[in-house]
């Protein structure tokens, strides 16, 4: 990485999305959205779409946009191009903001018109930092390990914001489509929008860059043989399976069922997923033990955390299935995935981006100068991990009381959270704005 610059707009990227993520939690400790209201209430929506786009959509492309050019050995590209994305995105999420909230009816104006341009705005973003991205990604083949969980994420991306401006247009503009074409719309391109955006675009991202930086980060081998060619073809290629099987749903005649064919494709495609994820999870957990950093920071420490939120994700995830519970549990689930596994893992890793980062920018050309001081002078962790700690405790009984349907109970951890995540981002403003700290007398190491 020291030999990657450092991308213009990667930090924008991570403030913008900081501010979702925190009014997103705002909502729900307040009440004004799941569990204290409906799941399919406006205001829940608005915090969805805050978390799913402002808050992990905007982080992930702004640390792709340094990620990439780490695992394909180029330079950051684009800079122009990802600041004007940048605002599309976030222009576009207020615009979609504006319609969801116009759903509830009880402002002076309509969702028709915000839903879809909001929605249009989105994918111009998307599409232009994805482009950028792809760029170099595509220059780089074959591919290594973590930039194949990229490539595939990038076009789930793409199937998500695609079915997220149809479903817009289905609620904003019903009569622009057959009534019972709408209906199917609404209720089979939802999950596989869910899909798409938390199985695909998420955490196959997710599981990509964890791959690279906990190996790097930890100092463990980052070549995984078989296990990892295997967990990234298993939960890929039966992600991209199911999504066909829903596709093939939303496309067949209206009044009539997709087949049983389809119904044993997309069973297929979920069961080969899960088992790539489980692959995944060995595979980190040989990782931890192959590290040669015994000591482990508090990037790699929490990350762990994440991971197992991921394996007690996707245990509920086939207890579910198995108990015909897919949609009686669909909000406990959603938040152990959004906030437990994708959330945790992210806050965790931005505790070690930003300083590096932050060095790079400060230090990097002072480097074989003279004294410069370490990567991890610029952090406190005694004074973060209590945070951390309140974090991912406040999510888990969190989640432990959504399974057991006390909403209140639920609603008071999501201020817990909500603190924790404010203090660590007081953490991270910290790192980026404190005086530098004193030189040390050796050459950091990262």
């Amino acid at each position: 990485m020291f030999r990657t610059g450092v991308a213009r707009w990667t930090m924008t990227y991570f403030g913008a999305a900081f501010v979702s993520f925190a009014v997103a939690q705002a909502l729900i400790a307040l009440g004004l959205a799941y569990p204290s209201a409906p799941l399919f209430a406006p205001w829940t929506f608005v915090a969805v779409h805050l978390i799913t786009i402002g808050w992990l959509t905007v982080l992930i492309l702004g640390a792709l946009r340094q990620f990439v050019p780490v695992i394909t050995a180029t330079q950051p590209e684009g800079d122009a191009v990802a600041g004007w994305a940048l605002v599309a995105i976030d222009i576009g999420l207020l615009a979609m903001v504006a319609g969801f909230v116009a759903l509830g009816g009880n402002v002076p104006w309509a969702a028709s018109p915000w839903l879809p341009l909001g929605g249009a705005l989105v994918i111009a973003g998307v599409v232009a930092d994805t482009v950028i991205i792809a760029r170099p990604i595509w220059r780089t083949r074959p591919l290594p390990l973590p930039a194949r969980f990229v490539a595939a994420a990038l076009a789930f991306l793409w199937v998500t914001v695609l079915l997220g401006l149809c479903l817009a247009l289905a609620v904003a503009r019903p009569g622009t489509l057959p009534p019972d074409r709408v209906a199917r719309l609404l209720v089979d391109g939802l999950p596989l929008h869910l899909l798409a955006g938390i199985g695909g675009w998420f955490t196959l991202t997710a599981m990509g860059v964890g791959y690279k930086l906990l190996a790097m980060f930890t100092l463990a081998p980052e070549h995984r043989g078989a296990l990892g060619d295997w967990s990234f073809r298993l939960s890929a290629g039966g992600l991209a399976l199911a999504a066909v099987a829903g596709c093939v749903t939303i496309a067949a005649p209206a009044g009539g069922a997709a087949g049983p064919a389809v119904l044993v494709l997309e069973r297929a495609g979920w069961l080969a997923a899960a088992v790539g994820v489980a692959l995944y999870l060995v595979d980190m957990r040989k990782l931890y033990a192959e590290r040669r950093r015994r000591e482990l920071e508090l990037n790699g420490r929490f990350a762990a955390w994440a991971l197992v939120a991921l394996g007690a994700g996707l245990a509920l995830l086939v207890a579910a299935a198995l108990a015909g519970q897919g949609t009686g549990w669909a909000g406990p689930l959603g938040y152990v995935f959004l906030f437990g596994w994708l959330s945790g893992l992210s806050l965790s890793q931005l505790y070690k981006i930003v300083p590096f980062l932050t060095w790079l920018e400060r230090f990097g050309s002072k480097l074989g100068k003279g004294p410069v001081p370490r990567v991890q002078d610029l952090v406190d962790e005694p004074r973060a991990r209590p945070w951390f700690v309140l974090y991912f405790a406040a999510v888990g009984v969190g989640a432990a009381t959504g399974f057991a349907g006390l909403d209140g109970a639920w609603r008071a951890c999501s201020v817990l959270s909500l603190a924790a995540s404010l203090a660590i981002g007081r953490e991270l403003w910290r790192i980026r704005h404190s005086p530098p700290p004193p030189a040390a007398p050796s050459v950091p190491r990262g």
